[in-house]
């Protein structure tokens, strides 16, 4: 097996079933019946956001993350709109907790983000509400999803995401999707292998210092909200990454053995191609998921 079948092979491990994903699909229908029947027609769209919207979910993390978006002119303030989301789900669901911009239902590891849009037609601008300051805090969902979509890191965003599950790495996902495409910006590598090691020495070099920006508004420094700590533990772990590719040169280590301490897997490290083949693995279930058009007040 080699390098880039070994992480072609960690994609397939981690992609979601399609199984998995009716069961996200009915708990998302659920809480969105919920939302409609008690805000009617304040509300402008229901639509996933997050890992699921921008299609770098893997099944390790299968948060459901649940964009409300109010029309213009709806409630007074957005500490209204933030706190009456709250109250409607604290209603029905057990553990609600009020977080920086979303509501979180912890027991069914879902989130809640509500926004009221700042003008109504094709421009999908919402400010939400900041718990942590009191503020509000302009955002796009779908110039993230461009964003992601136009960088072609889709798989190496996953990666990624599979190696800091697998490190037990409590850092941003957000902030890990700009951080592997301001890595991979410019890089003429090709293979899964290459581009992987691109960014983990990309973080090794620059996670500390780095200033990530949101696409979507650029006053929106997302690196400043990780802090000192996260961001040097972050740091240390791909330099241990390294160390053990390093050793693919020296001689010292296989290419199949290096890359699976990379991602903490320390099975059988026989460079067997009867253990995997890109034409025999089993297929999962690939359909397009996330994509759903956006459900408007009053339509089916």
């Amino acid at each position: 097996m080699t390098a880039n079948e070994y992480l072609e092979q960690l994609l397939e491990e981690y992609k979601i079933l399609d199984e998995e994903k009716e069961n996200i699909k009915a708990k998302r229908d659920e809480i969105e019946e919920k939302l409609r029947s008690h805000f009617s027609d304040k509300i402008s769209t229901v639509k996933y956001s997050g890992s699921i919207s921008k299609k770098t979910a893997i099944s390790a993390s299968k948060d459901i993350d649940i964009a409300l978006h109010f029309k213009k002119g709806s409630f007074t303030t957005l500490k209204e709109m933030y706190d009456e989301v709250y109250d409607l789900l604290n209603e029905h669901y057990i553990g609600v907790q009020k977080q920086n911009v979303s509501i979180g239902l912890p027991l069914d590891n879902v989130d809640v983000v509500p926004g009221r849009r700042i003008e109504e037609g094709s421009n999908n601008d919402v400010n939400l509400y900041r718990k942590d300051t009191e503020s509000s805090i302009k955002t796009n969902l779908e110039t993230h999803k461009d964003h992601i979509k136009n960088s072609n890191c889709r798989k190496i965003i996953r990666l990624l995401k599979i190696w800091k599950y697998k490190h037990s790495i409590k850092f941003k996902s957000f902030a890990l999707e700009l951080l592997v495409i301001k890595a991979l910006d410019g890089f003429e590598g090709t293979s899964l292998s290459a581009k992987t090691k691109k960014v983990l020495e990309y973080i090794e070099e620059n996670v500390e210092t780095v200033r990530l920006i949101d696409p979507a508004n650029s006053n929106n420094i997302v690196s400043d909200v990780i802090d000192s700590f996260r961001k040097s533990m972050i740091k240390s772990t791909a330099s241990n990454s390294l160390d053990h590719l390093k050793k693919i040169a020296e001689g010292t280590e296989t290419e199949l053995s290096a890359w699976k301490k990379v991602f903490n897997d320390y099975s059988s490290t026989t460079d067997s191609t009867n253990s995997y083949s890109l034409n025999t693995v089993s297929a999962r279930a690939t359909s397009d998921w996330g994509e759903q058009p956006e459900r408007r007040h009053g339509e089916d």
